[in-house]
């Protein structure tokens, strides 16, 4: 069984994969491991309960490195393992190509239209201050503003790097160092479907803030 989730809406991607997997042991693949012979030796795998997994990959099919061919795809739909591919962005020609063989979600951003804009950058500012609840709240009006989470996420990384440039020393490069590394991972663990982005992020913006 083949599945093929394009688009960015993460949230709701996850919990679509949740859905697909409740009954399957699942298994998220690394890009770093990934290869056409990889994806085909899963198509065999039995658990010792006679259940099969289900086989999370992300940005797979978009690679031209990873060239699935028809007869591939034929075998891995009627595989009984769970295929499921995580993509941002699908051409339309490989959407063509898959659908005879997949079902196609698609899960696009959600767009906010006229609702006042804001400025995700406040968020930072009241970080650096060490202001947890001035963060905190400003978080949370930029989510009820339609704020994807990420963005929050990319500002905050991208304020914590810019600090750590200049080269602070002692406790205050250990602390930044740290909620640089906290902020790589939780991305990647939301986009596994293993948290959830928004929930993270405004626990990163409590905790991290808390000592300060």
């Amino acid at each position: 069984m083949i599945y093929i989730l394009v688009g960015g809406d993460t949230k709701n991607k996850n919990f679509y994969i949740k859905e697909l997997t409740k009954n399957s042991e699942s298994f998220f693949v690394r890009d770093e491991e990934m290869d056409r012979a990889l994806i085909m030796s899963y198509s065999y795998n039995v658990n010792l309960f006679n259940i099969s997994p289900a086989i999370i990959m992300e940005n797979v099919l978009s690679d031209k490195e990873v060239n699935l061919r028809t007869d591939d795809l034929e075998f891995l739909k009627k595989s009984g393992t769970i295929f499921i591919f995580k993509e941002d962005k699908l051409l339309k020609t490989l959407q063509d190509k898959y659908k005879k063989y997949a079902e196609i979600k698609t899960f696009e951003d959600k767009k906010v239209f006229g609702k006042e804009k804001f400025n995700v950058f406040s968020i930072t500012d009241a970080y650096v201050r060490k202001d947890k609840i001035g963060a905190w709240s400003l978080y949370n009006e930029a989510i009820k503003k339609g704020v994807e989470p990420e963005a929050i996420a990319g500002v905050l990384f991208w304020k914590i790097k810019t600090l750590l440039l200049a080269n602070p020393s002692g406790k205050i490069k250990d602390d930044l160092k740290k909620q640089s590394s906290n902020i790589i991972s939780l991305y990647h663990k939301a986009h596994r479907g293993e948290t959830d982005l928004s929930i993270g992020i405004e626990q990163f913006i409590l905790t991290s803030l808390t000592s300060k």
